[in-house]
C-alpha cells in the first residue's frame, strides 16, 4: 500500500502546532517514513488478525488504515483528538508482545516515546502542560497502561509529575471542578473529566504500585466520594455531567462506572461494584430501541444532529470497555453480551473504506461535510477494545 503522499500531506498541522505554542518542536519526523519498509506491506497483517477472535475483519481493516494511511509524527497521531496517547500504545505494545510482533512493537514504541516527550515538555515548561491537559492525562494513561511490557527508568517519575499537578488542581476545587463546566480546558465535562483522573490514580495504585500506590489510590477513593457527593443524582441513580445541569449523559456515566470498577479491583469493597452495576442499568433510556448503540447527547447540538438519533465512536468504546469491567468483575455474561452488540452497531454502521467513523447521526454515520468525520485516536480506541474482548473467555 502506497502511503508516501498521504502521509507527507499531514506535515503542516504538527508544525502549525508548533509555531502557535512555541512549545519546543523540532522538524517533523514522520515514522512510516523510518520504519522498516516491510512493515508498511499489509501482509504481515494476517498473523496479527490470528490472535483476535472478536470483529477479526474490522479489526484487520481498522490496524491497516491507522498503520499504513495515517501518519505517526514525532510520536502523534494524525486526527487524534486525545485518545491515541493511551490506546494506541496498549493495544500495539501489549498485542505485539503477546505475538511478538516486530511491527506492532515499531509503532507502539514509537508512540511511547512521543507520550514521554510531550509529558517531559509539560514537566519543564508550565503552560504547555496546562495547554495540553487531556493529552497529558492520556499520555500518562498510556505509559501506566504498558508499564508490564514496556517502561524505562523515570517513567514512574513522568507519570507522577502529570499526577502530582493535576491532584493539587483537582485539591484546588475541592476534588471537583465544577468550576471548568463551560472551560475549554475541560472538553467532555468536568464528571468525565475527573473521572479520568481517579482512573489514573487507580490504574497507577494496581499497576506500578510503589512507594507512592497507596497515595494514588487514596486520592482516588477520594475523589470518588467528593463526584458521588456532588454529581451522583440519588434519585435516578446516575451521575451528572455537571452540578449546573440535570441532564442525562453517556460519557460521565461510562467513565464513573469505569472508575467504581477500578475502585472494587483495588479495594474488594462491593459497594464500589454495586454503584457500577447500578449506574449501568440506570442509563438505559439512552438505548436506541432500533439499533444497538447508546444515544451520545453530548456533542451532538455541535455536528448539527437535527434529532436525538447521535451518537459518536468513543462514547460507544468507553461504554464497551466499561461493560468489560462489569463483566470480568461480576462474573455475568450479560456484560459482555451487552458490549459485543454494541461493537456490533461500531462495526456494521459506522465502518467506511477501512475505517471506523466519528460518529452516527440522525440516521447514518458521519459525512465529510460534518465538523468531524474522522478520529485515529478513536480507531485505535476500537483496536483496543477488540483486542481485550478476545482476551476473555
Amino acid at each position: 500500500m502506497n502511503t508516501g503522499p498521504r502521509v507527507r500531506g499531514y506535515w503542516g498541522f504538527p508544525l502549525a502546532v508548533c509555531g502557535v505554542f512555541l512549545v519546543g518542536c523540532g522538524p517533523a519526523a514522520v515514522f512510516q517514513d523510518q520504519v522498516d519498509p516491510a512493515c508498511l506491506e499489509p501482509a504481515w497483517m494476517a498473523d496479527v488478525v490470528e490472535a483476535i477472535d472478536v470483529a477479526a475483519e474490522t479489526f484487520r481493516d481498522v490496524l491497516a488504515h491507522v498503520l499504513l494511511e495515517v501518519p505517526l509524527v514525532d510520536g502523534d497521531w494524525a486526527d487524534d483528538f486525545g485518545d491515541a496517547r493511551f490506546y494506541g500504545p496498549a493495544v500495539l505494545l501489549g498485542l505485539g508482545h503477546q505475538i511478538d510482533s516486530p511491527c506492532l512493537l515499531a509503532f507502539g514504541r514509537a508512540a511511547l516515546e512521543g507520550n514521554r516527550r510531550l509529558i517531559r515538555r509539560g514537566r519543564d515548561r508550565w503552560m504547555s502542560f496546562w495547554l495540553n491537559v487531556p493529552d497529558q492525562l492520556m499520555a500518562a494513561h498510556g505509559l501506566v497502561e504498558t508499564h508490564q511490557h514496556e517502561h524505562q527508568d523515570g517513567d514512574v517519575g513522568l507519570i507522577d509529575a502529570v499526577l502530582d499537578r493535576l491532584n493539587a488542581a483537582l485539591e484546588v476545587f475541592d476534588l471537583y471542578p465544577d468550576a471548568l463546566a463551560d472551560s475549554l480546558m475541560s472538553n467532555y465535562g468536568p464528571t468525565t473529566e475527573t473521572a479520568g483522573v481517579v482512573a489514573l490514580n487507580l490504574r497507577y495504585a494496581l499497576r506500578i504500585g510503589g512507594d507512592r500506590g497507596p497515595e494514588r489510590q487514596a486520592f482516588g477513593l477520594r475523589v470518588i466520594d467528593a463526584v458521588n457527593e456532588r454529581v451522583f443524582d440519588v434519585d435516578r441513580g446516575i451521575y451528572l455531567f455537571s452540578s449546573r445541569t440535570t441532564d442525562l449523559h453517556l460519557y460521565p456515566n461510562t467513565m464513573m462506572i469505569t472508575a467504581n470498577c477500578l475502585a472494587y479491583e483495588s479495594t474488594g469493597q462491593a459497594r464500589y461494584l454495586e454503584r457500577a452495576r447500578a449506574t449501568f442499568d440506570n442509563i438505559q433510556s439512552l438505548k436506541d430501541p432500533d439499533r444497538h448503540y447508546y444515544r451520545s447527547p453530548y456533542g451532538a447540538a455541535f455536528m448539527g444532529a437535527q434529532t436525538d438519533d447521535y451518537s459518536s465512536l468513543s462514547s460507544q468504546l468507553y461504554l464497551i470497555i466499561a461493560l468489560d469491567m462489569l463483566g470480568q468483575h461480576t462474573g455475568q455474561q450479560r456484560y459482555r453480551q451487552e458490549a459485543l452488540d454494541v461493537l456490533d452497531f461500531v462495526c456494521t454502521h459506522l465502518r467506511q473504506d477501512g475505517r471506523l467513523l466519528h460518529h452516527w447521526m440522525d440516521g447514518q454515520p458521519a459525512r465529510p461535510d460534518d465538523a468531524v468525520d474522522y478520529c485515529s485516536g478513536c480507531n485505535l480506541q476500537a483496536l483496543y477494545v477488540m483486542w481485550t474482548l478476545s482476551q476473555q473467555p
